[in-house]
C-alpha cells in the first residue's frame, strides 16, 4: 500500500488549543472595542506571556508609551470558591516570579471560562504584594505551583481594559517620578 492509499487518522486539534485561542480572541475583542491593539505572542514563547496590550489615547488615538502583558488560561471546568467570590487558577511559581518582576509594565493573568464565554482577571503584581506570606510559604516548601484566587468581580470587559490602561499610566507616572 502506498501513502496515497493510506486511510489512517489525521492529526486532530485538542480542545485545550481551541479554548486557548478562544481566550485570546475574547480579550482581543474587548481591547479592540476601546481602540487599542493586542499583540499575540507565538506559542513557542516559554516565558508565560501570551499577549501584549498597546494602548492609544482615547481622544487623540496617539500611541501611548508602555505595554500591559497577559497570560491567558482557558478552562471548561471553572473552579468557584469562597462562596462564589473567587475562582482558582494554578500557576507555576517560576512564571509567577517572572511576571511579578516586570518592573516597567503591569502583568495581568486572565482565566477564560469557555462554557460561559466569560473571563476574569487579576493584576499579578498587586496579587503577590497582597499574598506575600502565602507565596513565601510556597517558596519555602519548594512548591512548583500555587493556586491563585481571582475575584469573580474582576470580569474581563471593556471597563477592565480601561483599568489595564490606568494601571499602565500609573506605572509610567511612577517610573517618571523616580527619575
Amino acid at each position: 500500500m502506498s501513502w496515497k492509499d493510506w486511510t489512517g487518522r489525521r492529526k486532530r486539534r485538542p480542545r485545550s488549543r481551541v479554548i486557548a485561542d478562544m481566550s485570546v480572541n475574547f480579550l482581543e475583542r474587548q481591547v479592540l472595542r476601546r481602540g487599542h491593539r493586542l499583540i499575540r505572542i507565538p506559542e513557542e514563547s516559554d516565558d508565560g506571556t501570551d499577549a501584549i496590550l498597546r494602548t492609544h489615547h482615547p481622544d487623540t488615538t496617539e500611541v501611548e508609551t508602555g505595554q500591559v502583558d497577559f497570560q491567558l488560561k482557558a478552562t471548561d471546568d471553572l473552579r468557584v470558591v469562597d462562596g462564589g467570590r473567587s475562582i482558582t487558577c494554578i500557576v507555576e511559581m517560576a512564571h509567577l516570579h517572572f511576571w511579578y518582576h516586570q518592573l516597567f509594565h503591569p502583568f495581568i493573568l486572565v482565566l477564560y471560562d469557555a462554557l460561559k464565554h466569560q473571563a476574569f482577571w487579576v493584576d499579578i503584581q498587586a496579587y503577590v504584594d497582597d499574598h506575600v506570606d502565602e507565596i513565601g510559604r510556597a517558596v519555602e516548601n519548594e512548591s512548583a505551583s500555587i493556586t491563585v484566587r481571582i475575584p469573580t468581580d474582576n470580569k474581563l470587559t471593556v471597563t477592565a481594559v480601561d483599568r489595564f490602561r490606568e494601571l499602565l499610566l500609573d506605572r509610567t507616572r511612577q517610573l517618571d517620578s523616580e527619575d
